[in-house]
């Protein structure tokens, strides 16, 4: 091949890569939370291939450019600063929370949007829009929301009054924790213990020795990924009889509650793939045309945050970072679950909670309320 053709060549490869508008994604992909971070990522490929196919943004195409954070906020600041190097028009993530709150002021420095769909601590919030980082975005309920619906419906059962927290010692965890008793305060329901555990914790034991000598009429858990399925197994092992509830993941717990070793168990999410409307039939039949398995909180995450994304970016009076974060702060988007995508002053969006229960072996959704 001739110089000149090659120089051609180059130049024809440069001009597709300008072309596309590219949305960095930083989500763990190994340790213990991987599987989460996977359908998180297919999420947001599926909205992207769909939203391509159908013409893309103005006609230029979207791509997805992933980094794995490991839910570990240091290397959460190196993901973002290797996907910065791309140009992105926004980044994604960062699933974990603590890792989140670790790269918000990556992206305000850099000036660019950063959209949240997973991580659920009270904080992010805080510290957007009005709380001074305006290029946090949110579109997923922060636990504080959350946890006004769970402590409602716990209420209402009018049969739990005492309440064991076992939760992870991140953001998350203890986030979760100030969430639920400041949303219990005057109903009569007492958290009677706290106990936070390290993330990789392989053997809970002592916790919940614990926990079956004070009969709690209900634990609350706040984990994620294989300490979570660690404790539950460990939790039925042991025939504790209270209630297990909180944020539990019911959604990648099947195996288990076909088995019977949740019956009764609920939990608040934000998302179920059981919600019937139109929109959410016909993306849980997509993602399993795709991927082979039903989709998950972490997964609808993913696909929402892209479609709020472009959505925002086709009404952009211009291509750049700082359209785009004009654009978001004006959104209002149908959302999959039926509601829509706004943004308060604190660019925190407001969708639904659901109560989710185990009932004869399948998740039903038991109550809908917004956050």
């Amino acid at each position: 091949m001739t110089i000149a053709a090659t120089m051609m060549l180059f130049a024809a490869h440069s001009a597709v890569a300008q072309d596309k508008i590219v949305i960095g994604l930083s989500t763990p992909l190994t340790g213990s939370v991987a599987a989460l971070g996977q359908h998180e990522n297919w999420g947001a490929s599926l909205a992207v291939e769909e939203i391509n196919d159908a013409g893309g943004i103005n006609g230029r195409q979207l791509h997805i450019e992933a980094q794995d954070n490991q839910c570990n906020p240091t290397q959460g600041i190196t993901s973002v600063e290797n996907l910065l190097q791309n140009d992105p028009i926004a980044v994604m993530g960062a699933l974990c929370s603590s890792v989140t709150l670790a790269v918000m002021p990556i992206m305000e420095r850099a000036e660019r949007p950063l959209m949240v769909g997973v991580a659920t601590s009270p904080l992010i919030t805080e510290h957007a829009g009005v709380g001074g980082n305006d290029w946090t975005f949110r579109i997923n309920p922060s636990d504080s929301g959350l946890a006004v619906a769970l402590g409602n419906y716990l209420t209402e059962m009018n049969t739990i009054k005492t309440i064991a927290f076992v939760g992870e010692d991140t953001d998350y965890g203890r986030g979760g924790h100030n969430a639920l008793t400041e949303a219990l305060k005057g109903k009569g329901i007492e958290i009677v213990s706290a106990d936070f555990y390290k993330q990789g914790t392989p053997d809970f034991t002592t916790v919940l020795t614990r926990i079956k000598a004070a009969k709690p009429d209900a634990v609350a858990l706040y984990a994620t990924g294989v300490d979570e399925l660690g404790f539950i197994r460990q939790y039925r092992g042991m025939n504790i009889e209270s209630l297990l509830s909180g944020r539990v993941s019911l959604d990648e717990l099947l195996p288990v509650i076909q088995a019977g070793a949740l019956e009764g168990a609920t939990s608040v999410y934000p998302y179920a793939v059981q919600l019937d409307t139109p929109e959410n039939k016909a993306f849980v039949e997509s993602f399993k045309t795709a991927y082979g398995e039903l989709p998950n909180y972490q997964s609808f995450q993913g696909y929402e945050s892209v479609r709020v994304l472009a959505d925002a970016l086709k009404r952009s009076k211009e291509l750049t970072p700082a359209g785009l974060k004009q654009a978001l702060k004006e959104a209002d988007f149908a959302s999959v679950t039926g509601g829509n995508i706004k943004f308060d002053d604190h660019n925190q969006a407001h969708n639904l909670a659901l109560i989710v229960k185990v009932k004869d072996g399948v998740i039903v959704i038991e109550t809908m309320s917004g956050t």
